[in-house]
């Protein structure tokens, strides 16, 4: 199955996932993250529920991701009070990243930081989670929340240029060219390249 998908071939991984006489969460989750991409995601968790199944953390990773790579956010809100509430899976790094990666790309910048904040907690989220809040607030022209992200980048990663690059262009976006000129030359000073 994991190799149809891999190439592409998912009708043959569902074919093979049909002919299993039994399916565990292993299996589940195989033909759901095959179908990471697809909308159809989601009526495999409930076809899942159906024959008894119960979702694991991995599950809904899979599910959360598709959910943000196809901006479905109240699918995506539904699906992730589903995995507390009704499955008591308390959510981990990645189930808040899918949520801080699908709020992003739907412009809601607010809510995604407070996933970060309120959610897991401002200390405990990584560069990865950061850096996809600042992509955000560059392509949806944030720049208030995107200073907040690209200064605990700052101190995360202070030499990863794409921090610094993000941040500007969110201020050229702005019009805040002195803003601009302020970060180009912070990395001037630390060396990296523009």
């Amino acid at each position: 199955m994991v190799m149809y998908s891999s190439h592409g071939r998912l009708e043959r991984a569902c074919w093979i996932f049909n002919l299993m006489p039994e399916k565990d969460v292993v299996s589940w989750n195989s033909i759901i993250s095959a179908h990471c991409k697809r909308r159809e995601v989601l009526a495999f968790l409930e076809q899942m529920e159906e024959a008894g199944v119960e979702p694991d953390k991995i599950t809904f990773v899979s599910i959360l991701s598709a959910c943000a790579h196809l901006v479905l956010v109240k699918e995506g809100e539904r699906v992730f009070s589903l995995m507390c509430k009704k499955y008591k899976i308390k959510p981990i790094m990645e189930h808040y990243g899918c949520m801080v990666n699908l709020y992003g790309r739907a412009g809601l910048i607010k809510k995604a930081y407070s996933i970060i904040v309120d959610g897991m907690g401002f200390e405990a989220a990584g560069p990865t989670l950061w850096g996809v809040l600042l992509y955000a607030c560059f392509l949806h022209g944030d720049a208030t929340i995107g200073e907040i992200a690209t200064n605990r980048l700052f101190d995360l990663e202070p030499d990863n240029e794409h921090n610094f690059v993000l941040l500007m262009g969110i201020y050229e976006n702005a019009g805040r060219l002195e803003d601009m000129e302020r970060v180009r030359m912070m990395m001037v000073d630390r060396g990296l390249d523009y």
